[in-house]
């Protein structure tokens, strides 16, 4: 598997990033390059909650049925491709105050073996770093603007 890890701060509380994240209609927000992401179960968060997902990684489309696989309540969520594109993702949101936390965000993806799974790793390894840091920079600005219409309601 390859790994793409970025690590940002960001001006919300871990909880509050969490909760951002744990709202499934945000993902497309804050991850461009999502075309397409669909609930499969009507459990839409926690451990078991399933997803259909698109994604456009340069000249490349790939799809996935993802389920979450790890829910921790204010530091992590991570999930696990069951079918599709091989893909891990974790977000782990570190605590750093009432006004503050570290946002992990981790990508591992597996192409398939042969050359013509050695292309498709040349050609979307590029695209899979820049998406990673462009979405946790719209992660971190979108998180800190809905951490502040929390704390102000």
């Amino acid at each position: 598997m390859t790994e793409v890890k970025i690590v940002a701060d960001c001006a919300a509380s871990a909880e509050s990033a969490f909760a951002y994240v744990d709202d499934y209609q945000h993902l497309p927000k804050f991850i461009n390059e999502i075309s397409a992401f669909t609930p499969l179960t009507e459990q839409v968060e926690g451990v078991g909650a399933t997803f259909d997902g698109t994604i456009q990684l340069g000249p490349i489309t790939l799809h996935s049925t993802i389920e979450i696989v790890r829910h921790e309540p204010g530091y992590a969520i991570g999930v696990k491709s069951i079918k599709g594109f091989e893909i891990e993702s974790t977000f782990l949101f570190h605590d750093r105050g009432e006004e503050a936390c570290t946002i992990d965000a981790i990508v591992d993806y597996r192409v398939p073996g042969g050359l013509a799974g050695k292309l498709l790793g040349k050609t979307i390894e590029p695209f899979v770093k820049l998406a990673v840091k462009s979405s946790t920079h719209h992660l971190v600005t979108q998180v800190a603007e809905f951490h502040a219409t929390r704390a102000n309601a």
